[in-house]
Formats: C-alpha cells, structure tokens, sequence
C-alpha cells in the first residue's frame, strides 16, 4: 500500500499526465500484448475474458459474478477494493489461467458494479461494515460450490484484502489459501485521514465512457492501458444509474454480433471524445489533463455514426459508489487487519507494491514461517493492474507450491515467494 500512501500524503489523486511508463514488463501489457501501438481508451466488455456472468442471489440481493477457467485445481475468489468492481482483475486472471489448471471468480460487492441489494435502488443506505460485507462473500461462495468440495483461495485488494481477512477469520469448509494484496494495517489506517482529499480530487463526472478510461489512464490511477479499458467501465454508471460495463456490454452483443456463446471478437471504435495519440504527446509538456474537446454541432463536419452515440456527445457519467458515504467502515475495515491476516487457518501470502512497513506482529509472523511475502517494485496500488503477468506468476507460484494447483506448460517460475 506504499504507493497509496505517497499519493494520499499529497495534494490528492494527480489530475496532470503521469510519468511515461519503463519499457519492459513494468506495467505493460498482458501476455502476448504488444508495446509501442497507437493508444484507444475505447472501452472493452467483459466478454474478452470471462466466460461467464451470473447473479446470485443470496436473499439480501443479487451479486454478480465473474467466472473464467475450467481446471480441476483450486478456486481463486477475488475480492477489488473500494470503488472498483470485479473486472478491475480482468486481464490478470487471464494469464493466471493460462499458467495454472484453476477456476476463478470475482464478485462486485455490494454497492458496486452490477449488484443490486434490496431497496439499493429506492437510495437507502447499504451496510458497509466489514462484517456485513465479508458475510456477504462466504453467502455467495456457498452458493456457487455448496454442491462441491472446491479448495477455495481468497485473493484481496485493498478493501477487499480485509474483507478476505474477515471472510476467512477462523476458517470455513474449503478453505485453502488468502492472499492479502497490498495492504498493511498501519499504513492503511494513517492514509485513511487523507482520503477525502483523494476523493476530492478526483473528477465528479465524465462525459464519455471513453473520456473516464482516458482519466483513468492519464491520471495514473492504473498505468495498464488494456486493463483499464475493462475496469474502469465497471465503475462509473450513466445518468439513468446504467453501469458502462452493461453498456460496452449490450452494445457489442448487439452491433457486433454475440453468437453461440462465443465472446464477441470486436468492439466500438474509438469516440470523438477520445484524444488520440498525437495530441497526448503535444499534451505531455504542459503537464495538464485536458477534457477532449466537443466537437462542432453546425453541420460543418461529416458526421461519423460509427460508434454508438452512447459513447459520444455530452452524456454524463457519474461514479458507481459514492465513497465517501462509507467513511463510518473505514477503520472498522483494517483495524486488527494484522491479527486476522495471521490468525486465518490456511496458507497466506502478502503481496505488496513496493517495500512497506510491516508492523512488529507482521515482522515476527514473517519470521516465523507464518506466511508468505513477495514485493513488486515499480507498480502503483492496484498492482494486479499495472502489472498482471507479473501478477498471475506470483499467484502461481504461491498455488504450485501449496500443491493448490498443477503448473501448465506456460509456467515458468521466476518468483519464489519468501
């Protein structure tokens, strides 16, 4: 949580171009991705790589979920933090599928993404305790695999690294592994006092799907150009309280073709919101993040139809949750994170972006054997996005050597958890 708590000692999220990104791996693209292409912030749905979705309904509401993989090893649930939804782990369960013989699922949580509780949408308010919340996750587990004996792992970001801790607090039948994905109880609870100034600068809306993910990408907020293509739509919701995933979703279902139930090869070409290329790199000096343009209404240009108009002219989208109206969960979130993390019966990893600051239980559990720890340097907080081969291999590594899950032939160890 390290680069959190640099951006969060600042003046707020950063609305200027982030810096240009290190060639290689660091934050690049997935498997097979290639470097130097022209940029889109076009966004992409869902189907590009999950197999699935469903909603279960658990009497409290009906939450989505994502599944991909068919492997007989174990069942990596994957919890996003606070804001995100469930495909901010997108890209990177893709390559962990191709490296183990796994399944995989993500749930929006309540309040995000395409899940809906009941009287959520009369405007009541939600339960957002962590309690509530992790209760929320073992009601969903039970119902996708009460009729399996599935070794479940429980992967968390952030919010969702604590509420993994919470989930798997004294065990529960299947469980196998957790994986606490950049948080540390003390640096989270110090960053908590600036995090209205995160939320404060951060923009109140977009008039694009693709202007949100040219934000989210300039800002540095996730400097995985595919992955924030896919993620950032799943947080932000049109003025009629539509996620933009659903609706990069329909769209390509229907202007593209989704047949047979086969993902949809192409997506929505770039909006006239967008800004390209060359005008970014005449951007970067001034160090300013310009809202592109609207273009002439005088019937002057040719009006191109190509992409929907969902995608164009002054639309307003908002985000999902309205963060701030959690404020009285946020230390209720990590406090005590520490004890459960160690107290959590089943093996563990930590993964951390950058070098933090362990507190003295976690420096003594470490020594003691109690779990794993693996450090990337050079990603920001959302480590599963900036850099998601990296990622997946660290997560294979972990199940391989936990006998969790069989290696394929794509696996090639290059970071043994210490």
């Amino acid at each position: 949580m390290s680069d959190l708590q640099r951006k969060l000692a600042g003046k707020g999220l950063p609305t200027g171009l982030p810096p240009r990104p290190l060639m290689g791996k660091v934050g690049g693209v997935g498997r097979g991705g290639r470097g130097g292409v022209r940029k889109s912030y076009t966004p992409l749905s869902w189907r590009n790589y999950w197999d699935k979705k469903e909603f279960v309904d658990t009497g409290d509401g009906k939450f989505c979920v994502y599944h991909m993989g068919s492997g007989a090893g174990a069942v990596l649930c994957l919890l996003h933090g606070g804001g995100y939804s469930a495909l901010t782990w997108s890209v990177m369960a893709r390559e962990l599928t191709q490296l183990v013989d796994c399944r995989v699922v993500a749930i929006d949580l309540r309040g995000h993404g395409e899940t809906v509780l009941v009287g959520e949408e009369q405007g009541g308010d939600l339960d957002f305790s962590g309690e509530r919340m992790a209760r929320d996750v073992r009601e969903v587990l039970g119902a996708l695999f009460e009729n399996e004996s599935a070794g479940i792992v429980l992967v968390g970001h952030s919010m969702g690294g604590a509420l993994a801790t919470l989930a798997g607090e004294g065990g529960f039948p299947g469980l196998a592994g957790l994986v606490v994905v950049d948080v540390v109880e003390g640096t989270a609870l110090e960053a908590l006092a600036s995090m209205h100034t995160v939320l404060q600068g951060r923009p109140r809306m977009f008039n694009s799907v693709e202007q949100a993910v040219e934000w989210c990408v300039r800002s540095g907020q996730v400097r995985n150009h595919e992955s924030a293509r896919v993620s950032m739509p799943g947080q932000v919701v049109s003025s009629t309280g539509v996620l933009a995933a659903k609706m990069v979703e329909d769209i390509v279902d229907t202007e593209q073709g989704y047949v047979g139930g086969q993902p949809a090869r192409r997506q929505p070409s770039v909006s006239r919101d967008s800004i390209s290329e060359e005008v970014e790199e005449a951007e970067v000096e001034s160090g300013e993040f310009k809202i592109p343009a609207q273009q002439p209404s005088n019937g002057s240009l040719t009006v191109d139809r190509s992409p929907p108009e969902t995608f164009t002219g002054p639309g307003q989208f908002k985000w999902r949750i309205d963060l701030a109206r959690t404020e009285p969960h946020w230390a209720g979130w990590f406090t005590g994170l520490s004890t459960r993390f160690l107290g959590v019966p089943t093996a563990k990893l930590l993964l951390l972006a950058g070098v933090d600051r362990l507190d003295r239980e976690l420096t003594v559990g470490q020594m003691q054997g109690k779990f794993q720890m693996q450090v990337l340097p050079q990603v920001g907080h959302t480590v599963h996005e900036d850099s998601p081969d990296r990622v997946a291999e660290v997560l294979a590594t972990f199940l391989i050597r936990n006998k969790l899950c069989t290696a394929t032939d794509s696996f090639s160890p290059s970071f043994p958890a210490s």
